[in-house]
């Protein structure tokens, strides 16, 4: 079944992509081949496992359906919203090579909300265990750790900065992408398994999270996210130039940004952020909004279903490109300038290796301009990563069990792996928590002797 994309809905801040009817979802799921070590599963980094619960639709079993997506991925309800499957688990189904490859997303979406109304019983945990965890961020991945180890009988609490949990999920990520309903279902499911959450929590000293592990907690769990986005110097001090990160959420809370009615908008940047940005301009009430962006058009990092939205919603793409000047009147810019480059190196998509083009010279009449161009970690993190090992742009290094260089403090999500999916972060907090439990277990084990008398 293709997914069709409604623009209207997205000027209502509502969800873009219609639910599945009860009758569109039997048939939907009847299109499975019911494939042995389905390629599906496989795909999905979080371990969803889409093959059983489409199996569970197809033989109209849809509470197990949802006890599966809910057991496995406490984000589930998100994921079905927001998870870039065209690149995951529908890329991998095996139904392509004839037609258009299972809506899988449409198919979670209908087993949660399923689950939802007709109601399924709380998640169970293992008898409870004495050793405290401390989880530092409410996003993606401190949720899907938090409920891993609370199911493992942990007595999980999470520390979250701000007085609302979720993180880009509740600030960054345009309703008609994810309706706050969905995030709200999934957090729930952790609350019920006993998680604690304190908000407001702020840390100032650099020894902050090392002082967690003396005071009361046995480990902790860094997913902090990126929360600090990249800045241009070309638009540095001019009123009407931010970044996506502050755009995004006003537009969230105010359902609008009434500043851009009939306005002219530029978003520079090529990725997932920009083209939301872009589309939540348009659904402002922007009269044109421009997409610029290093990255040709078939370079650029968003995904396929959010380049098409784009193009339904005529954003102008001005892609291969580069900017080189504004115009400025009483500390507003009115005009941006620019030029067309080619790649010194293929494949390096970074401006050092950009050249410019001569003669191909392009100005804009600009009244807004959105930057989306990356994020780095929140000075908070830095300060208080201590003597924390990090990289790059202060992203906390971790080995292959997520543990960083400190014994017992543990990271994972954007914050480790330097930006990915929500999906991803999901996978890694869970990964993270079987960690974890095997580094507590381990600690709490008595020392043998291996002497002999």
């Amino acid at each position: 079944m293709k997914k069709n994309i409604n623009p209207s809905k997205i000027k209502q801040f509502k969800p873009m992509h219609e639910a599945l009817s009860l009758q569109d979802a039997i048939k939907e799921a009847n299109r499975c081949l019911l494939c042995y070590d389905a390629p599906c599963s496989v795909g999905c980094p979080a371990g969803t496992d889409p093959a059983k619960f489409i199996r569970q639709i197809k033989f109209y079993n849809f509470k197990g359906a949802a006890r599966t997506i809910r057991n496995n991925n406490i984000l589930g309800g998100v994921c079905a919203h927001i998870c870039p499957v065209e690149k995951l688990c529908e890329q991998k189904c095996s139904i392509q090579a004839l037609e258009n490859p299972i809506n899988i997303s449409g198919l979670q979406r209908f087993a949660a909300e399923y689950g939802e109304k007709f109601g399924i019983e709380l998640l169970e945990k293992s008898a409870g265990k004495e050793s405290k965890i401390a989880i530092i961020g409410a996003g993606p991945a401190g949720m899907a750790c938090a409920s891993e180890l609370a199911k493992k009988g942990y007595q999980v609490t999470i520390l979250e900065k701000e007085d609302a949990a979720g993180g880009v999920l509740r600030w960054n990520i345009p309703e008609f992408r994810l309706p706050k309903e969905a995030l709200e279902r999934d957090f729930k499911n952790l609350l019920d398994l006993g998680v604690k959450i304190k908000y407001n929590a702020k840390f100032d000293s650099e020894d902050a999270i090392q002082k967690l592990l003396i005071d009361s907690y046995r480990a902790v769990f860094i997913g902090t996210g990126l929360s600090e986005a990249f800045r241009l110097d070309l638009f540095k001090g001019f009123s009407n130039a931010t970044d996506y990160i502050s755009f995004l959420r006003t537009v969230k809370i105010n359902k609008g940004y009434e500043a851009l009615v009939n306005k002219n908008v530029a978003i520079i940047g090529g990725g997932s952020v920009a083209i939301d940005s872009a589309v939540s301009a348009k659904a402002c009430g922007a009269k044109k909004v421009y997409l610029i962006s290093l990255e040709h058009l078939d370079e650029l990092p968003a995904d396929k279903e959010e380049i098409e939205l784009a193009r339904k919603l005529n954003i102008i793409f001005k892609s291969g490109s580069q900017l080189t000047d504004v115009v400025s009147d009483m500390g507003q810019i009115v005009q941006i300038k620019g030029k067309e480059i080619e790649w010194i190196e293929p494949g390096e998509f970074i401006p050092e290796n950009a050249m410019q083009i001569k003669g191909t010279e392009f100005s804009l009449n600009i009244d807004f301009v959105v930057q989306a161009i990356g994020t780095k970690p929140g000075k908070e993190i830095r300060r208080f990563a201590g003597s924390l090992k990090t990289f790059g742009k202060g992203i906390i290094a971790v080995n292959e069990n997520f543990e960083t260089n400190i014994p017992g403090i543990f990271a994972g999500g954007d914050i480790s792996n330097g930006g990915s999916t929500v999906v991803q972060a999901v996978a890694d907090g869970k990964k993270a928590a079987e960690n974890i439990d095997i580094y507590l277990d381990r600690d709490a084990r008595p020392c043998v002797s291996t002497v002999r008398p």
